[in-house]
Order: structure tokens, then sequence, then C-alpha cells
């Protein structure tokens, strides 16, 4: 049974007519008639009989015929949606971003993408660097953004954006009122980490380890949030992005400071499984990003790190 053969077989039992089927399919009635015995042997049941010069539909002919309708009633809304898709009237964009992208840099760009398509569903899971990398190798998710580096060669990667690390403190710190710090200054400090698996513990330990400085007092806490709150309690200092910090250091709850020893500059990455065609919301959102970066560049001096 295929599609050609159940087009055949609709037509002659509307019209009751294998010459008004052929003129409407514009097939000759022999091809019409090959097609109806095709079907019919595959069945291996009679669809028509032929009563005098009237073509009547059998029992099971009545019954292909309800199912037949259902059948491309079905592909007919099949072909709406994949319609919707390509215009992007419906769909889910389904994201996984390390912890600092996913929750300070993420949200305005998907609200740009919200608002010009309300159609589209949006899911973001937020979670630490590695587990991006495994969501989207998994393909429990289409675009993953991360920090570098990013190794396992079925992903392909886009430059995203530049973000800077930045050291930041209370204000009652010894270094709360000075504008860069040297690595000398942090050895004997107590350091508040990321969990194991972060982008911005990978490269905090990276550069504190290129330049022989060992962490010999931390904490470890599981989220950008949760340190920030022990960072303002004085409980130790801590390396994070400068996205994450802009309304603390408004209100003033955090001091600031660079480090101009370490390379604390690092490019983020969109990634996503090289073997999968992305859908037209991720191919748009990532337009909507490359929209965003060039606007960026053009209003930003060379020295001036993009937000």
């Amino acid at each position: 049974m295929n599609l050609s053969q159940l087009k055949a077989f609709l037509a002659v039992a509307q019209d009751r007519s294998f010459s008004r089927a052929a003129e409407k399919l514009y097939l000759t009635q022999p091809a019409v008639s090959k097609q109806i015995q095709a079907l019919e042997e595959g069945l291996g049941m009679r669809l028509f009989d032929r009563v005098g010069r009237s073509i009547l539909l059998t029992q099971a002919g009545n019954i292909l015929h309800d199912h037949a309708h259902i059948a491309f009633r079905t592909l007919e809304e099949a072909r709406e949606t994949i319609n919707q898709l390509r215009g992007l009237q419906r769909g889910h964009l389904r994201i996984s971003a390390a912890s600092t992208i996913g929750t300070y840099m993420l949200p305005q760009p998907l609200g740009e993408l919200k608002a010009q398509f309300p159609g589209i569903e949006i899911s973001l899971a937020i979670t630490n660097k590695a587990r991006v990398v495994q969501q989207v190798l998994n393909h429990e998710v289409e675009l993953g953004f991360v920090g570098p580096p990013v190794e396992p060669a079925e992903l392909e990667m886009e430059e995203y954006l530049l973000d800077e690390l930045v050291l930041i403190m209370a204000p009652t710190h010894r270094l709360a009122r000075e504008e860069s710090v040297g690595v000398a200054e942090l050895a004997e400090e107590v350091f508040i980490l990321r969990e194991q698996g972060s982008g911005t513990r990978e490269i905090m330990e990276e550069e504190l380890g290129r330049v022989r400085v060992n962490l010999k007092k931390a904490m470890e806490l599981g989220s950008t949030e949760a340190i920030k709150q022990a960072v303002a309690a004085n409980l130790g200092v801590s390396i994070v992005s400068k996205f994450a910090i802009s309304l603390e250091t408004l209100q003033g709850r955090l001091a600031v400071a660079r480090l101009p020893e370490l390379n604390l500059r690092r490019q983020l990455f969109v990634i996503h499984h090289g073997g999968r065609t992305l859908s037209p919301a991720a191919e748009e959102f990532c337009s909507l990003l490359r929209r965003s970066a060039v606007v960026r560049r053009k209003t930003l001096s060379p020295d001036t790190v993009a937000p």
C-alpha cells in the first residue's frame, strides 16, 4: 500500500467511476485500474463491487475509505505544522547554558526572540559546562553555551561573545579600594569557588596555576549567586564574570578589581551537534545573536569588553 494507490482509491470511491478518477488524477484509466488491483492484492480483499454500471464500495472498501481520509488529513496537518515551523509560528527551542551565561547573558536575547516569535516555546537548562557539553552530545538540547575549551570532535562551535573575569570582594575587604591587584596578594586569601566542571573555575585555576599561586584556603559553592552572597558577607574573595555583578557593584554590595597578571578574558561559544540539522527556531536565535554581536562591535571601543 502506498500513497499513489490510496489517492487512486479515494478518487474512484468519490466519483464511483474509474474514468472520471483517471481524468482527475491525470492518468489513464488502465493506470488507475492497475493501482486499485495492486491495492486489492496487497490487502487480500476486494474494495469495489461492480454491479451493472455502478461501482460500490465493499465492506473492506468502506473501512479503507474512512482510514485513508484520516491518513491524508494527518499528512496535511503535518505539512501545515512543518510550514509553521519554517515560518517560526511554532516550534520548541531547547538550550543548555553554563551558569553564568544562562543566568546573566541569555535572558535578554531570548526575550527578544520570544517577542518576535511568540509561538516558539523556549526551554533553558542552566548547569555547569561539563553537563552542557554532555546534553548537546546526547541530543537532549539543540544549542549549548559554554566557555573554552570545547574538545569533542562531534561538536560544532561558533563564537558568541567575549567575557572577562574579575576579582570580587566585600566593600570592607582590605583590597576593596584597589582598581587592580597583583597575584601575590591572592596567596593568603580565602577563595570561594564554583564546583568542579564549571568553566569559570577551569580558567581561574589554569591562570593561577600558570603564575604558581596555590589556593590553600577555599570554599566550594554550587552557583554564582551563592558565591556573590558569600563574598558580600566577607567570607572570602572570588573570581567571576563581570556580567554577573553589575547590579551588586551598582548597589555597593561588592567591590571589583582586575588582575592584570592573569589572562581572564575568555571567548564564549554556542555549540551544537555536528550531525544534527538545526531547527528554524535555533537558526533564527543564532542569527539574532550574530546581529547583536555586530551591533556590539560597532558601538564599543577597542579596549572595552562586550557586555
